[in-house]
């Protein structure tokens, strides 16, 4: 039995942080059942451990109030929202809403303040992240807004506590065009009231254009350790890297796997980055891994700007 070229799409997307066992079976079993949101996979190991706080519907009303300078803030089908596009976004005025996707809580820009990273969806371009991200801080009157940064979607961040007390992030944020998905890891910190965001690495993934030639370098686990043993923890990053042929017998990737295809094992890598309190810094004993998964992009994806 055939598969929907968006089944198959979406079980790919969950089976990248699986483990190879998983994607041949899967691939073998094309009439397979979708696996549940909540495979052990998933839950062993997700690509980033989500850190996003869960807040109370109407905790996030309040939080809202320092977001939307125009019209109300509602909830409907349990999202939070601004029914007003703010002042401060591209598309001010604007009545398509401008909804919370996701709230990290911590001190981002000085010790012991309590702040919130709201990651807002609406009221900029698709081409961009068809959003951006809001700074908030609780003061004795509420909270207030202290910065937003559009086109950004931070997702799935790991909080690092830096030597001055405050936090900076880890985060993966992507853009899922017509024909692949596109990746960032970003290192994220506030110097006083200054947004600083610094690519530590890019991913690419391009089975959604059903390709002749498959390519995925993709960021699967994160591991929090004290791997140099100064007594700061830092994060080893693991990629699943897969460079694969086609058969000419079918038309993409996408056609093959729903058949049945028996897709190749995929390459793993891992990178270690250091935390000295500031920064991650990439270890030398991945500068190698480092550099071949960079020959690949390079292939793939065009220089990112200085």
């Amino acid at each position: 039995m055939k598969r929907s070229r968006k089944s198959v799409v979406n079980q790919f997307r969950k089976l990248r942080r699986g483990d190879t066992a998983q994607m041949l079976a899967w691939a073998l079993a094309a009439s397979l059942s979708l696996w549940s949101l909540h495979s052990r996979a998933q839950e062993e190991a997700p690509a980033l451990q989500r850190l996003v706080e869960n807040i109370a519907r109407p905790t996030q009303l309040i939080m809202l109030q320092a977001v939307c300078d125009q019209g109300k803030a509602r909830i409907r089908d349990g999202v939070a929202y601004c029914e007003i596009c703010p002042s401060y976004t591209s598309q001010a005025g604007d009545k398509s809403g401008f909804s919370i996707s996701g709230i990290t809580l911590g001190s981002f820009t000085k010790e012991r303040e309590q702040e919130a990273w709201l990651n807002m969806q609406g009221c900029e371009s698709e081409a961009g992240q068809g959003g951006g991200m809001v700074l908030l801080q609780q003061t004795a009157s509420g909270w207030s807004r202290l910065n937003y940064q559009k086109n950004y979607r931070l997702r799935e961040c790991l909080k690092f506590r830096t030597k001055n007390g405050t936090q900076s992030l880890l985060c993966n944020q992507s853009v899922i065009t017509p024909s692949d998905e596109r990746g960032e890891i970003l290192w994220v910190n506030m110097s006083g009231k200054e947004f600083k965001a610094e690519t530590l690495l890019r991913w690419y993934d391009n089975l959604k254009g059903n390709p002749r030639q498959l390519v995925s370098v993709f960021p699967y686990r994160f591991f929090r350790s004290d791997f140099n043993q100064d007594g700061r923890s830092d994060v080893r990053i693991m990629f699943r890297i897969r460079e694969e042929a086609i058969p000419e017998k079918y038309a993409g990737a996408i056609d093959a796997l729903g058949a049945g295809y028996k897709s190749a094992s995929p390459k793993t890598l891992g990178l270690i980055y250091l935390f000295d309190g500031s920064a991650l810094e990439l270890d030398r004993s991945s500068l190698e891994a480092s550099r071949e998964i960079d020959q690949i992009l390079a292939r793939y994806l065009p220089k990112k700007a200085p």
